[in-house]
């Protein structure tokens, strides 16, 4: 018996020995958290201009979240899409710095990569190597001002400025770049507002539309930021809300809501005319969240209960995880506030309660406490939703 206790402990202290030295060694971490490598940029976008020093100089830091390995010297590499020297040149450190200074010098979009090598320790005690990469497409795009676009547009030659646009839009060094897209837009803008006519333009109306949903989409990096573009867009959306949707609203109460006439043809005509916009607006707006409601409020007066019950399932906990709207332009947050006011009308009909009703508008309470439309239907309609 004795014999046999020393064997069990023996035994017993063998494993913890094997166990202790198997787990002593670094190893390699969890395949969910890889040491990972990401990189910032100065800017985005990059306006060409000799001019004007450093303006077309873009900086990129890396950081490097090593979990406990050890990276291998002079392993960082950095990758730039486009020609080294042509499209671009370092001016401060390599391409296995941590941190460099790329001079870009063409038009277009550039994909950026960077990677890094580092060791670990593998289950026998031995170094093991592997490597972290991380990429981002079109993360930098370089345009330049197009100063004679400006100058066409701000002399007010619409037909002129049509054509230009469209001369660069073709050129293959403009292929990553929503700038073409954006004067060509506001090309059939002019028109449209002018209402000049042209036998080759058809609509300049929708074209602009067309024009601008495509520069959206292509705008990765907030070229629709730039004030001189940012000011136009937010024309262009307002003109869509306020004619398409705000004008075929009525009031009650302080608040507004969907227009209802006896006239059946009257109807049909203003629901379309609101669903057009609505589907016009959605395109030309970098922030869908802020017109989902409202596009849910639509479908619903229109009679598409399940299309509307659809988007409201998304865009009501979207709305609830929103945490500012700095960067809504001032339509996108007159779409918000509709979209709740209307919204809320109908969920509390749909579901006989102001459960819904309630969490959308005590959500928006924080942006738009001080709206008189808003205060009219929180407060008074839905006593800010207290329940005594």
């Amino acid at each position: 018996m004795k014999i046999k206790r020393i064997l069990i402990k023996s035994l017993f202290s063998l494993i913890g020995f094997i166990l202790i030295n198997s787990f002593s060694f670094a190893q390699k971490p969890n395949q969910k958290e890889l040491p990972s490598i990401t990189f910032s940029a100065s800017k985005n976008i990059v306006v060409l201009d000799d001019s004007k020093e450093n303006l077309n100089v873009v900086k990129l830091d890396s950081k490097f979240n090593s979990l406990g390995t050890k990276e291998l010297p002079n392993s960082t590499l950095w990758e730039i899409s486009g020609t080294q020297g042509k499209d671009w040149e370092i001016i401060s450190g390599t391409k296995t710095s941590k941190t460099i200074q790329i001079k870009f010098k063409k038009v277009g979009s550039f994909n950026v990569s960077i990677s890094i090598g580092y060791t670990y320790k593998n289950n026998k005690g031995a170094d093991e190597e592997d490597e972290a990469t991380y990429d981002q497409d079109n993360y930098i795009t370089v345009t330049n001002n197009l100063d004679e676009l400006t100058q066409i547009h701000a002399d007010s030659n619409f037909f002129k400025l049509v054509k230009r646009a469209e001369d660069f839009k073709v050129k293959p060094k403009y292929a990553g770049d929503p700038t073409p897209l954006i004067f060509l837009a506001k090309g059939y803008y002019g028109m449209y507002r002018k209402e000049l006519q042209d036998p080759l333009i058809t609509d300049p109306y929708d074209q602009a539309i067309i024009s601008t949903a495509e520069a959206i989409e292509m705008d990765q990096n907030g070229i629709f930021n730039m004030p001189i573009h940012k000011m136009w867009l937010t024309n262009f959306q307002m003109e869509i809300l306020d004619n398409g949707i705000t004008f075929n609203l009525d009031s009650q109460e302080g608040y507004p809501i969907f227009s209802i006439s006896k006239d059946a043809a009257k109807n049909a005509q203003t629901n379309e005319e609101i669903k057009e916009a609505i589907e016009q607006y959605k395109s030309i707006t970098k922030n869908s969240v802020s017109c989902n409601l409202l596009e849910a409020a639509i479908r619903y007066h229109i009679k598409d209960p399940k299309g509307a019950n659809i988007i409201f399932a998304t865009a009501i906990p979207n709305l609830l995880k929103l945490n500012n709207i700095e960067e809504f332009t001032e339509p996108d947050i007159k779409a918000l506030k509709l979209g709740v006011i209307l919204s809320a009308q109908i969920l509390s009909k749909r579901d006989g309660g102001n459960s819904n009703a309630c969490k959308i508008l005590d959500k928006a309470s924080i942006w738009f406490e001080g709206d008189q439309e808003f205060v009219s239907l929180y407060e008074e309609k839905f006593n800010s939703c207290k329940t005594d």
